[in-house]
């Protein structure tokens, strides 16, 4: 995958990258207001360059691994951007950034030209399958992300002495909330990609789809995340219960999403 705009982009994003490099070394918040900024104009050049690969291939641009990595990158900066204007969480960056810039470095340097769309991906619903299960993973992670920040939060208040870039994260009750929404987000755009998933599984593998291990992976994620639902919404689970329970969700999230290299019928990206 090779675009101008992606390099960018990238360019802006390091910046990024740098603030949270800083911020960890010197416990200490360092050029948020830049680094935000920056990533900002990085979101604006990223979306240019999708949409300029849309308009050029004439279809969504997640037609190979390198197009949903840089497609993943942008939802999970338009993630933080939505998080970070809604709770104003600016140690959310230490994460995310770092994590855009890898996505989309990754993306950046992937062969400029690929094999052709099999005929899977040229199906009308696939592409759209897939944009809703990026969005959703990209919700879970800010999800787990925020469990980790609660974690580290609830660590240092019972530290006597807390690190200085203990007074950089936000308060407990916000991060929980920040899980909470993320998850609450993620939830039904998991849902609706694996359902569109389905119904493309059915018509294209015959009654074969059910044994692929990526299909099994996903359906034991979607009760995984259906019981962590509940457990947020039914049962009350706050603090670091949900905390640890959006952790444990990221591991079969890790592991749906490698079951990818495992499946016949999903190893459609051309790598």
């Amino acid at each position: 995958m090779s675009s101008f705009w992606l390099w960018v982009a990238l360019a802006f994003y390091s910046l990024g990258l740098i603030h949270a490099i800083v911020t960890v070394v010197r416990r200490q918040s360092a050029i948020f207001r830049i680094s935000l900024a920056a990533l900002e104009l990085g979101f604006l050049f990223h979306f240019v360059s999708l949409a300029e690969l849309g308009l050029t291939e004439n279809r969504f641009p997640v037609g190979n691994i390198a197009e949903a990595s840089s497609f993943f990158a942008f939802l999970i900066a338009l993630g933080f951007l939505l998080a970070y204007w809604r709770y104003q969480v600016s140690s959310l960056s230490v994460f995310a950034f770092p994590l855009v810039f890898i996505m989309t470095l990754a993306a950046a340097m992937s062969r400029p030209a690929g094999p052709p769309l099999t005929p899977l991906l040229q199906q009308r619903w696939v592409p759209l399958h897939i944009s809703l299960s990026l969005g959703g993973y990209a919700a879970l992670i800010l999800s787990f992300l925020a469990g980790v920040m609660y974690l580290i939060q609830e660590r240092e208040l019972k530290r006597k002495q807390p690190r200085a870039f203990y007074y950089r994260l936000p308060p407990l009750d916000t991060t929980d909330r920040l899980g909470l929404l993320a998850l609450l987000v993620g939830f039904p755009l998991i849902t609706l990609g694996l359902i569109l998933g389905m119904i493309n599984a059915s018509n294209s593998w015959g009654d074969g789809w059910l044994g692929d291990p990526k299909v099994m992976l996903s359906f034991a994620l979607w009760v995984i995340y259906l019981l962590l639902v509940y457990s947020r919404v039914g049962v009350g689970w706050r603090g670091r219960k949900a905390a640890v329970s959006a952790i444990l969700g990221m591991v079969a999230v890790l592991l749906s999403w490698s079951a990818n290299y495992l499946s016949s019928h999903h190893a459609f990206f051309p790598r």
